[in-house]
Formats: structure tokens, C-alpha cells, sequence
């Protein structure tokens, strides 16, 4: 499908599957463009000086799984709003599929990060400079030293506003000069004040906690970094480390932002080229973060990763794509009782936890998805709870609230190992060491092999061979029993899903009795 420009100098658009082709004939095409659908924006590129020649423009990962419908692809160029090309795309619909172009008119951006998020407006940045204004007071009004940073003060030096495609307000917590360990153990105090302010904060890792405004279906919120001197060099995680020294940052300066005065770092075009380079005052839509491998993996292991892949939850939410596997639930009913306690895990949209609660089960569902936990809260008879996971501290305040009634639990985990990391299996299993005893019931499911449509960024085409599984439980002293295998249609096409029951070694007895029969 390939359509041409009206004028003198024509170039070609074809939307394949694999990305944008595209030919330029224009004689100096190296420019930043915009990618649009059906009118609306979607992702910016940099696009190379490709004059007289094909290039391919891929397709952002977020969206390679819904390349379905049918619309119009533009790419407009972003410094003087020129069309360059424009194609047409149209592709099977699967039942119950969500195409490109219906996320396109449904106000769903390409961010920065490559994920998918509500398209910036005035109204959002209008929100956004509210919930700054609230946070700014409050964490000041609590004595800590707090200026704009990141996009924020990048739009203020460069533009005096809100940058156009920025979706969230980057705020710095300076903490002076303190250990790593020391900034962890201050980013709990922090939560805490905020907190006890009334605001609701996720947090990413301990250097990084995010305070949310507004519901899920309308989020605005402010990402709170936490910055630090260390050794003589400066650090703020996600993505800053180096020369930065304390006179460059204090005293704090101002900058005008949306025409109010707002606090900054004392030399902030020092900042603004530490962490994006010394470009930084050229726009660059399509700038993305390249993160030294070395400094990443650094402060991952300083402070966690908290948050993986919880945008993917709710937008997985969100759009219904989740699949209840309903044979789960049955076996979970017949080897409980009515009255018994269930702790569903990775509960998603509760419909399971409804399934088990209206068969007199007394039913807890905990996730870390916003979106999830609103649909669950929702189900009758179903009592829901945040819990992520990944945050073991989080997980053992879950263990210490379950412990203080002397009660069998039971624990349900359908559809969940096979999506989480490694450490966040091994968080689930200490949390299933303490609460398992001898007449509890852990049931488990999951893909055990690989997805056909495998992608790194989508959780739901991650699988869980059953050895590892064994392996990893076996040090937390659980023994896992196969219950069946069978073949069912998930979100990322049919895979073999194994049932697993796990017991602790208090119920190692059973465990090997049911492994007999």
C-alpha cells in the first residue's frame, strides 16, 4: 500500500508489519519526524539523512502486538510541521483485538521510554503544575531540600513550560552527601511523610517513588528522585552519575516554569548537560535516555526495581485482554472449604477472586496494578489490597499483618510465577515459607514453554519450566507437585500450562502421598 505526495517531490510510505519503508526524495532528509495515525500522534523518531534511498522506521515494541485494522500512517516533519509521506495499513482483525489505530484515536502515546501512555495536553500539564505546586509545599513544609530536575527543568531553562510531549513533573529530593545504603533507608522516612500528607505513592526503588493525583483512568503524577554525593561524585537515579559538585547544586536558584518561580539547582545548565549531554539545548523529540550499562546496573543493585512492568498491567487491564483461566478456580473450591481464607496473588481483574468469594470463600486479592485492583475492589464479596511483589520489605509487612491471627491461609497464584522475575519468585516462595502450614493449599499455574510471539517487554509470553520452579522452591524448603499439564489459550496464544500444588516442608508428608498416587 503506497501512496505519494501532491507535489513536485514525491515519497514513498509503505506500512509493512516489520516498520515504516520509507524513501525520501528530498535531498536533505535527516531530521526528527513524527509518526501519526489517523490524525493523531503516536511516536517520534529520528529519522537519518536518507536522500534517494529506502530506510525502515519500526515499529515501536509496545505496539508490534497490535498491528491490526486498518488506518492512515503520516510522518510529519516536527521542526517545521511539513507532511513527508503518507501510507495505508490494513490488517486482519482477530475477535476482541485492540488495533493501532484504535489506541491512536483512543489518546495512547509512544513515551520516552517506549511505553504506551495518555497523550500529554493542556489540561494534564495544567493538573500536572497543581500536583507539583502540592508536592513542592509539602516536602519543604517537611524541611527537605527539593528543586525541579530532569524534563521539568529542562522545559523551564529551554522553553519556560512544561515541555509539549512531557506526561509527568520530575522533582529532586537532595539528600547531601550519604552512603547507598543511608539513601534507602531515608527513602522509606520520605514515603512516609508523604503519606501521612494523604498522597498515594508508588514506589519504583528506593531512590525513585512516584506520588499519583487522580484515579486510574486519569493519572497525573510526580516522580520524586532521590540525589546524592557519594565518593566525590554525584548520583541520581534512574540515569545520573558523575561530576556534579555540591556548589553547582546549593544554594538552590529558581527558574520560571508555566510563569511561576519554582526551585532549581544552582547551575542548571551544568545539570541539564550531565544528564543529557552538551545538546541539551537543541529539541529533540525523539531524544531517548541511553543509560551507561555500568551506572544502571549499579544503581539496580543499590536500590531495586520495584515497579517492572506494572504499565503493562494496567494497560493489559485496561484494554481486556486478561483470560481468567475459570479451572483453576474450581480446583482451588474443591480443595478448600467454605470459610477458609484465600489469599489470591496477582489477582488482575478479580474475576477469579468473585468465583472463589460467592463459593463462601473469605477472599483477599492483592496486586500492584492500580487499574486491577479498582475492577477487583469492585467484585462482590472480594476485599482487595496493593501489594507488590517485588518489594520484599512490602512483602514481609503482608506476612507480619497474616501472622498476627492464627488461622490456615490459603494461597493462590493463577497465572503469576511465569510473569514475574526471578527475585520476585523468590520473594512469593519466603512469603509462602511463613505462611504455609500443614493444612494449607498453594495452588499454582503457568505456561511452561515459550510463547510463539515471545517478546522481552511482555510478561504475559514469559513461561516457567516446572525444574526451575522445583529448584528455586526447594531452597525456601517448599516442595512443588504436578497436578495436570494441559493446553489453554492465553493472551500471547495457546501454551502448555502446567498446575502445580506447593507445600512447605511441614507438609512435606502430603506432599509426598499426593506425589504417589
Amino acid at each position: 500500500m503506497t501512496l505519494f505526495r501532491r507535489r513536485a517531490r514525491h515519497s514513498t510510505l509503505r506500512v509493512m508489519r516489520k516498520g515504516l519503508r520509507v524513501r525520501f526524495d528530498s535531498p536533505a532528509i535527516g531530521r526528527t519526524v513524527g509518526v501519526e495515525v489517523d490524525g493523531h500522534r503516536m511516536w517520534t523518531v529520528a529519522v537519518p539523512e536518507t536522500a534517494h534511498r529506502t530506510t525502515l522506521v519500526p515499529w515501536p515494541a509496545v505496539l508490534r502486538n497490535h498491528l491490526s485494522g486498518a488506518g492512515d500512517v503520516v510522518l510529519r516533519d516536527q521542526n517545521n510541521g511539513a507532511v513527508l509521506a503518507r501510507g495505508r495499513f490494513a490488517w486482519p482483525s482477530p475477535e476482541a483485538s485492540i488495533g493501532v489505530a484504535d489506541l491512536a484515536r483512543g489518546g495512547q502515546v509512544v513515551d520516552k521510554w517506549g511505553k504506551l501512555t495518555d497523550a500529554p495536553s493542556d489540561a494534564l500539564h495544567r493538573r500536572l503544575m497543581a500536583a507539583m505546586r502540592e508536592v513542592l509545599d509539602d516536602l519543604q513544609e517537611l524541611g527537605y531540600t527539593v528543586a525541579i530536575t530532569g524534563g521539568t527543568l529542562l522545559g523551564a531553562v529551554r522553553e519556560g513550560r512544561i515541555l509539549a510531549h512531557d506526561d509527568d513533573v520530575d522533582l529532586l529530593v537532595y539528600l547531601g552527601r550519604i552512603a547507598p545504603p543511608d539513601v534507602s533507608i531515608a527513602s522509606y522516612a520520605l514515603e512516609r511523610s508523604i503519606r501521612s500528607r494523604g498522597h498515594e505513592v508508588i514506589r519504583h526503588s528506593d531512590a525513585h517513588l512516584q506520588v499519583l493525583f487522580g484515579d486510574e483512568d486519569s493519572e497525573a503524577h510526580v516522580d520524586l528522585f532521590l540525589g546524592f554525593h557519594d565518593r566525590g561524585l554525584y548520583n541520581q537515579p534512574i540515569a545520573v552519575r558523575g561530576g556534579f559538585p555540591v556548589e553547582s547544586l546549593l544554594p538552590l536558584s529558581e527558574q520560571r516554569l508555566e510563569g511561576v518561580a519554582v526551585p532549581s539547582v544552582a547551575d542548571a545548565e551544568g545539570w541539564l548537560a550531565l544528564c543529557y549531554g552538551e545538546g541539551w539545548s537543541t529539541p529533540d523529540p525523539a531524544f531517548r535516555f541511553d543509560t551507561r550499562a555500568p551506572t544502571r546496573r549499579r544503581f539496580e543493585n543499590w536500590f531495586g526495581v520495584y515497579d517492572f512492568n506494572r504499565d503493562f498491567w494496567e494497560r493489559h487491564t485496561r484494554l481486556g485482554r486478561s483470560q481468567p483461566w475459570w479451572g483453576d478456580a474450581k480446583r482451588m473450591l474443591a480443595m478448600t472449604r467454605r470459610g477458609d481464607r484465600i489469599l489470591d496473588l496477582g489477582c488482575g481483574d478479580g474475576a477469579l477472586a468473585e468465583e472463589l468469594a460467592g463459593a463462601g470463600r473469605q477472599v483477599l486479592a492483592a496486586d500492584y496494578s492500580r487499574r486491577a485492583l479498582a475492577e477487583a475492589s469492585d467484585r462482590p464479596g472480594v476485599s482487595a489490597q496493593r501489594l507488590n511483589l517485588a518489594d520484599r520489605r512490602a512483602v514481609l509487612d503482608f506476612v507480619a499483618d497474616e501472622l498476627r491471627d492464627d488461622r490456615h491461609r490459603h494461597v493462590f497464584l493463577s497465572n503469576v510465577l511465569a510473569s514475574v522475575t526471578k527475585e520476585t519468585r523468590a520473594n512469593v516462595f519466603l512469603m509462602l515459607r511463613a505462611l504455609l502450614d500443614s493444612g494449607s493449599v498453594a495452588l499454582a499455574s503457568f505456561p511452561v514453554n515459550a510463547s510463539l510471539v515471545y517478546d522481552h517487554h511482555r510478561p504475559d509470553t514469559w513461561h516457567l519450566p516446572v525444574k526451575w520452579l522445583r529448584e528455586e522452591a526447594s531452597a525456601y524448603g517448599l516442595v512443588c507437585v504436578v497436578e495436570s499439564r494441559r493446553v489453554r489459550s492465553t493472551s500471547a496464544g495457546p501454551r502448555t500450562v502446567a498446575r502445580v500444588r506447593i507445600y512447605s516442608t511441614r507438609g512435606a508428608a502430603r506432599a509426598v502421598q499426593e506425589e504417589a498416587r
